[in-house]
C-alpha cells in the first residue's frame, strides 16, 4: 500500500527534504537506515523508511549469508553435492534478482514521497523487533 505523505510540519533533524531523506534511506539500505534512524527524530516519514530499510537490509543481507553457508556445508557431500551447489546457486540468483527489483521499487516509492512498506519483509519486522517501527 502506498500513499503520499505531506511534508513534515515539524520540520527535520537533517535539514533534507523528506523525500531526499527516504531516498537516501532506501539507496544505503542497511547503513542508511541505521544512520537516519538514530539521527532523524522529527521527520516521521524519514523514520518510516529508515525502519523499512533496515528490515530489507537486514533480511537481504541475512538470506545471502544462509544460502552461503548451506551451500558450502551440502555442497561438501559427496556425490550428490554438486546438485545442492547448482541449486542453491539457483536460488542465490532469485534471491538476488528479487532484492534488486524491490530495491528499485522502494528508492521509487522513497523518492516520490509515499509511504510504502516490503512485502513480508516488514510484517515480519514489526513481528519480531516491535519497538523498532
Amino acid at each position: 500500500m502506498a500513499y503520499a505523505i505531506p511534508p513534515s510540519p515539524t520540520g527535520s533533524d537533517t535539514g533534507l527534504p523528506s523525500n531526499v531523506g527516504a531516498g537516501l534511506c532506501a539507496i544505503f539500505h542497511l547503513i542508511g537506515g541505521l544512520i537516519f534512524y538514530f539521527i532523524e527524530k522529527k521527520d516521521l516519514f524519514v523514520r518510516h523508511w529508515a525502519v523499512q530499510s533496515i528490515y530489507f537490509g537486514g533480511a537481504w543481507i541475512g538470506a545471502f549469508l544462509a544460502i552461503s553457508i548451506l551451500s558450502g556445508i551440502l555442497g561438501h557431500l559427496p556425490g550428490i553435492g554438486f546438485i545442492f551447489v547448482l541449486l542453491f546457486a539457483m536460488l542465490w540468483f532469485v534471491v538476488w534478482l528479487g532484492g534488486i527489483v524491490l530495491w528499485i521499487i522502494g528508492i521509487i516509492q522513497a523518492f516520490q514521497g509515499q509511504r510504502w512498506e516490503y512485502p513480508i519483509i516488514s510484517n515480519l519486522g514489526k513481528k519480531y523487533f516491535p519497538n523498532l517501527s
